[in-house]
Order: structure tokens, then sequence, then C-alpha cells
């Protein structure tokens, strides 16, 4: 029998969350170097990412009724882009809110989580990761930028 070599499919999809208290803080995770990072997850090619970013956020920091805003920030690698995960990657950047009673907890029950203002992210841009992020919650929380998609480039 001759095992034929099934290919990767040719967009992996991803979803960053941006989840923002009534205090206007966002949850980060921090990693091991210092740096943070959105919590995210992988869509792959045919899942919903509203749906998929949804279960993520209840399974693992027990918020189980954020509020998807109208604002989301979409960035799709080029074909020659493709360094870091080998493919061409779509990025959803998907903004929720969330209680701050729901935020202190995720940060108690999650571990290795913490809130920061948009003043500290501003100050300390270089150790988030994605930087972009940061502009599109400004344009969000700021109130300048406009409902819908918006490409992030």
């Amino acid at each position: 029998m001759t095992i034929r070599h099934i290919p990767e499919p040719q967009q992996d999809r991803r979803v960053l969350l941006l989840l923002v208290d009534d205090d206007e803080q966002l949850l980060l995770c921090t990693t091991c170097c210092g740096e943070r990072t959105l919590p995210s997850i992988r869509v792959g090619t045919n899942g919903e990412p509203e749906r998929l970013a949804r279960e993520h956020i209840a399974q693992t920091f027990g918020i189980h009724a954020p509020r998807l805003t109208a604002v989301r920030g979409v960035h799709t690698t080029g074909a020659g882009q493709t360094w870091q995960h080998e493919r061409v990657t779509e990025t959803h950047a998907l903004i929720w809110r969330i209680t701050s009673q729901e935020a202190r907890s995720a940060c108690d029950q999650a571990g290795q989580h913490s809130l920061w203002a948009l003043d500290d992210l501003r100050r300390h841009r270089r150790q988030v990761s994605p930087q972009g992020a940061i502009t599109l919650l400004a344009g969000f929380l700021e109130g300048w930028l406009p409902d819908g998609s918006h490409s992030l480039y």
C-alpha cells in the first residue's frame, strides 16, 4: 500500500484575543523572557474565529459571556513573509469586553497573566507582541477607529 503525502492547508488562520476590562486594561500573557503576548489560538482553515475564540476564553479563563466589539483587525502575511509559520497566515485580532472582576479572576486562575493600561502598553511597546495590536486597541479605546475590519500592516 502506498501512503500519499497530504499537503498542509495553504493558509493558517490564528486569532489574537484582546481581552479588555471595564478599567480599559488589556489581559496579557507573560513569557519566560519578560515579553508579554496576547492570548491567541490557532483556528485552521475551517474554523469560525469568533466561535472558537469564545470557547477558548470560556475554557481557559472561565469567562462565559465576553462581549465581542465591532472593531477587528486582520493581517495576512504575503507569500514571501512566511518565515514564522512556513505558510501564508491570516491573523484576526478580536477585541472582547470583559468585566474587571473577570479580568482579575483570569489573572489569578490562569497564572502568568497581567493587566496593562494603554499608557503602559505604549510606554513598553517593545515588550508586547505583536506590537501592531496596540495601535488597534488605542484606536478602539480612544474612539478614533471606526467599527469594522481594519487591515493590520
